[in-house]
């Protein structure tokens, strides 16, 4: 194996230069820093990735970390924050700078953060305007109560209690804005968490074959940000449309001094197979990933076999329209997009014919576009991440 040191890990682009460097079986070595930032839902879910892709991969399965502070200090703060959390359970130790922690030990820091948010103690476990919430396997507190009923992987949360569970997030992460979020899309929100959870806890748990994994771990990363634009515009400048998007979130600031993209972002993390081996199996040409992953995304379709399965992204396609928001997908070796005009919103409704209604709805909603035009290499684990902007609409913040 090729050594190779990376400490660029912050951009969607830095994200994608080590997960291919991953499948190019070279080890990875990561700064400490790098991993411990938080730079919101969308970046640090696809940093996520990019550690478990790297963990995946890995033959002695040990994370590697320089530049650290004292290994406890360290620990502490791997152990915080779900990239450098759910990574260690990938592994089956960690380096942090020649000091070899075996992963036992190194997930200790962790039982207070787990602890925390089994008892919904949300206060405890955010930080800035971030909050997550980690399913790790083996650990004692693996069943959250904010996403399970009760300790067993068929006990996911229904739409209604796991609804319950985004509305005390989001007021924990911003009071002065949860009332303007729209009520409907509160509503979609555990529509889909709780399809995705029950989809995770059935297929993701396992791999393509259908194998059980013995270390896995599911999970959402919710927060509220102001992305600079000189921080992250380059994040948005693989597809026009997507440039075109943010282009048009762009808030200027009161001095006229900074332009930023403010919003709110949830990203749903897994480290399983990747939506189209989950349905498929592992035997797919990478030339069809993309349609099956489509496949995966529409209306009615599911892995699950209980009624009204398969409404998920509809659902929350539909009132991302509403408002205005986009939707980005990671999985396999495509990176799909789609985002929305909230003044575009119902034009469907215009169509007499109802089969027509639906089919021109449909192709709106099922619009996606590359996130990049680049190839992209094989990744471990999907993750879904949304935002919603706040805009600026007669002087105040508004995601109506």
């Amino acid at each position: 194996m090729e050594q190779l040191n990376e400490f660029a890990f912050e951009s969607l682009s830095d994200t994608e230069a080590i997960i291919k460097k991953a499948n190019e079986l070279k080890v990875v070595e990561l700064a400490f820093h790098s991993i411990s930032k938080r730079h919101g839902a969308l970046r640090d879910a696809a940093r996520l990735q990019a550690m478990v892709t790297v963990s995946r991969k890995s033959k002695d399965k040990t994370l590697i970390v320089r530049n650290a502070p004292h290994p406890d200090i360290a620990l502490n703060d791997l152990c915080g924050y779900a990239p450098g959390l759910v990574s260690i359970r990938l592994n089956k130790a960690v380096s942090i700078d020649s000091h070899i922690i075996n992963r036992r030990n190194a997930l200790l820091p962790a039982k207070s953060k787990m602890i925390a948010t089994d008892s919904q103690n949300y206060t405890e476990i955010i930080r800035g305007r971030s909050i997550d919430l980690n399913c790790i396997s083996g650990a004692e507190r693996q069943y959250l109560s904010p996403l399970f009923t009760s300790k067993n992987s068929s006990c996911v949360r229904n739409s209604s209690l796991m609804k319950q569970t985004m509305i005390s997030i989001f007021k924990q992460i911003n009071k002065q804005e949860f009332s303007k979020l729209d009520g409907d899309l509160i509503d979609a929100f555990g529509i889909f968490a709780c399809e995705l959870f029950k989809n995770t806890q059935e297929h993701a748990c396992r791999d393509a074959n259908g194998f059980q994994y013995i270390e896995h771990a599911e999970g959402i990363i919710f927060s509220w940000n102001d992305m600079l634009s000189e921080m992250y515009e380059s994040d948005f400048a693989g597809h026009p449309k997507l440039q075109q998007y943010w282009d048009d979130n762009l808030v200027i600031s009161e001095d006229g001094s900074k332009k930023s993209l403010r919003c709110m972002q949830v990203s749903f993390f897994d480290t399983g197979p990747g939506l189209v081996g989950r349905a498929f199996g592992g035997n797919i040409k990478s030339s069809f990933e993309r349609e099956l992953l489509l496949k995966c995304i529409e209306k009615n379709f599911s892995t699950k076999t209980e009624s009204g399965s398969g409404n998920g992204y509809p659902t929350i396609l539909t009132q991302l329209s509403k408002v205005g928001g986009l939707i980005r997908i990671r999985s396999g070796n495509q990176c799909l997009f789609n985002c929305f005009d909230r003044n575009n919103h119902g034009f469907w409704e215009s169509e007499s014919s109802p089969d027509v209604k639906f089919k021109v709805k449909n192709e709106y909603l099922m619009d996606f576009k590359n996130w990049d035009t680049k190839s992209l290499s094989q990744v471990s684990g999907t993750v879904v991440s949304i935002i919603v902007p706040l805009r600026k609409d007669s002087g105040q913040r508004s995601l109506l």
